[in-house]
């Protein structure tokens, strides 16, 4: 059994206060809420990484918990075989162990002698995944586990968290995949945990009746103190004596006992604000041109003989494993790798942005506030209220970027290119780290958007909110089209 008992705890501020919760049924726990708001920490609590301030955590000596983080490394230039090696005592006698672990996670042919780095993300993930199973884990935290899978690997995730036979606690943005697994919804708003019984979808239609019953509430509370302090201004026109004393000392306490001594605070939605990425372009216009492509890292060739055309307003999806090069595509169309042979065009002036998977397109060392001013150009002052839509408030400006979290330094991206104009976007796992929320309203922003589109996602639910046109795929070293697109969803 997992119990946690008014668990708080504050950095520059407060993140939760007095949560509580008990688990020991096998729960899987989908934990959300907005970046920032303390998923992360809770978790790494749980894993006895952070301190609280106050609060206490109990799991039974029966329990094993071991935790997945959002973001994790091996050591340079080890072998995979050597991984393996370093989670068992005794290589020689143990190896069954590590056997029966690769088994279950699906990593039977995976190769002893290749070096780590060169494992695809999903790999990595299931290895370091297989450095926890070896333990036998009965609660397994997992911090955003599916950020650096494709849909194959989702997939396969969703199935083995359905067999697992413990309690996951598990951070996810993806709501396909919460669908698919969860049990419970844990939400983190107003520095408070909601528990919710059921899937994602479950969760909206109980937090949306929740907070209609909530609106309800204030209305009707603040009628009533209306009322009150109409109440006590009256007792202001009674002739000064006992009588006004007793009749004003009466209404306060009827104000303090039945409005401020249980008051209700209005709901205010945390989110970043409605948002509008400008842009168009002729749908006549070519964007992309490829023909006859070929590249090849030493030996493995990624792109041979590869044609594709892309033309003004297309939405286009690629989809595919990890591994079969869709990134490696996109830096060929950048201009980052420099083809084989073959040609490959971008259309003639277009306004193009990029967004990077690994978030290279973003200055580590500058602050917040000096990033944002320097690429978008607007004033200082400006720049307050704009920063305030997408959440960034004056504490945070001086903030260097990589101290923010990954999800910030997304909605920091999005901050950005809602200023500028472009024909063209070329967005790599855009949606990875992104709070649901915040999601919501960058996927409606390029649904109306007028421009082009290229985008790599494993996210099913923001690909289709997005308004996508095709979907092609890296298919035997070719780039080909995807039939029906609502099958890969």
């Amino acid at each position: 059994m997992l119990r946690v008992n008014n668990l708080s705890i504050e950095f520059s501020k407060q993140l939760f206060n007095n949560i509580s919760f008990t688990l020991g049924n096998k729960e899987k726990v989908g934990l959300i809420g907005l970046n920032g708001t303390g998923k992360t920490t809770l978790l790494r609590l749980l894993a006895g990484l952070e301190v609280a301030d106050s609060g206490k955590i109990e799991i039974s000596k029966d329990e094993h918990l071991e935790y997945l983080p959002q973001e994790y490394s091996f050591k340079d230039d080890l072998m995979v075989g050597e991984v393996l090696e370093e989670m068992i005592t005794n290589p020689k006698t143990e190896m069954f162990k590590v056997t029966k672990v690769l088994n279950k996670l699906g990593l039977t042919d995976i190769d002893y002698y290749a070096f780590v780095n060169t494992l695809s993300e999903g790999q990595k993930m299931k290895l370091y995944l297989a450095k926890l199973l070896i333990n036998n884990p009965t609660i397994l935290l997992l911090d955003e586990p599916t950020n650096h899978l494709d849909i194959t690997g989702i997939r396969w995730l969703e199935g083995f968290i359905k067999q697992f036979d413990g309690i996951c606690i598990i951070i996810s943005h993806d709501r396909v995949f919460l669908n698919n697994v969860i049990t419970d919804v844990f939400e983190i708003d107003e520095q408070k945990l909601n528990i919710f019984k059921g899937n994602y979808n479950d969760y909206l239609v109980q937090k949306a009746d929740l907070l209609e019953k909530r609106k309800t509430q204030y209305f009707l509370q603040e009628k009533h103190r209306e009322k009150l302090i109409n109440l006590i201004e009256k007792t202001h026109t009674y002739a000064a004596g006992e009588k006004q004393s007793r009749a004003l000392s009466a209404a306060k306490h009827r104000l303090i006992r039945e409005v401020l001594s249980k008051e209700i605070s209005e709901y205010k939605e945390q989110k970043i604000s409605d948002i509008e990425i400008a842009g168009s372009v002729h749908k006549s216009k070519q964007i992309i041109k490829i023909r006859n492509l070929n590249f090849c890292y030493g030996n493995n060739a990624i792109v041979k003989d590869a044609n594709f055309d892309m033309y003004g307003k297309e939405k286009i999806w690629l989809v595919g494993a990890n591994g079969t090069g869709k990134t490696t595509l996109v830096k060929l169309i950048l201009g980052k790798l420099k083809p084989d042979s073959g040609e490959i065009k971008l259309g003639d002036n277009l306004k193009w942005a990029y967004f990077s998977q690994d978030q290279s397109h973003l200055d580590m060392n500058a602050t917040v506030e000096d990033f944002f001013l320097t690429n978008t150009g607007i004033s200082y002052n400006q720049s307050f209220n704009v920063m305030a839509k997408f959440l960034f408030g004056k504490e945070q400006r001086t903030t260097k970027i990589k101290n923010l979290s990954p999800g910030q330094r997304a909605r920091l991206s999005f901050a950005v290119f809602s200023l500028k104009e472009y024909d063209f976007m070329i967005l790599d796992e855009p949606t990875n780290h992104i709070d649901i929320k915040s999601k919501e309203v960058i996927e409606e922003s390029l649904n109306n958007y007028k421009g082009s589109i290229f985008v790599v996602s494993h996210d099913r639910y923001f690909v289709k909110n997005i308004g996508v046109t095709r979907a092609i795929t890296l298919n035997n070293n070719k780039i080909a089209e995807v039939k029906n697109i609502e099958d890969e969803f």
